[in-house]
């Protein structure tokens, strides 16, 4: 978890887990069809030419709120003008959760494992010329 405070916004970027449960983004069609919407894709996403109809059915159930995918590859709980995919929730509406899945607590552990194993191999190679 980390926090972005300037003097344009403030932010609390969370991992997927606590931002999932927090959110409780919508990804389930069938839920969507019954609600009366029709997603695009197999997630639950909107494009802007849903977005009318996903504004208006926000404006007449208030438990429901809008989370924006950016171009920046984040997810935004909030509505954002001008972006390309949108999705319905029904959980926490605080405007400053973002998940940025660029920015994990376990990438660097990851990434650390991967150098780790690539840094064996040349070893392995050279064990067995030798055998």
């Amino acid at each position: 978890m980390a926090a972005v405070a300037n003097q344009n916004r403030v932010e609390l970027t969370l991992d997927s887990d606590v931002f999932n449960n927090l959110v409780s983004i919508i990804i389930d069609n069938e839920e969507l069809t019954w609600l009366g919407l029709e997603p695009f894709g197999q997630i639950g996403s909107f494009r802007n030419n849903d977005l009318s109809s996903l504004l208006a059915f926000c404006a007449d159930h208030i438990e429901y709120h809008i989370v924006t995918y950016t171009s920046g590859d984040r997810y935004v709980n909030r509505y954002v003008p001008g972006e390309s995919i949108y999705m319905l929730a029904t959980g926490d509406k605080n405007p400053y959760l973002v998940f940025n899945p660029w920015i994990s607590p376990w990438r660097y552990l990851v990434e650390e494992d991967i150098f780790s194993k690539l840094g064996c191999e040349p070893d392995q190679i050279k064990r067995r010329r030798k055998s």
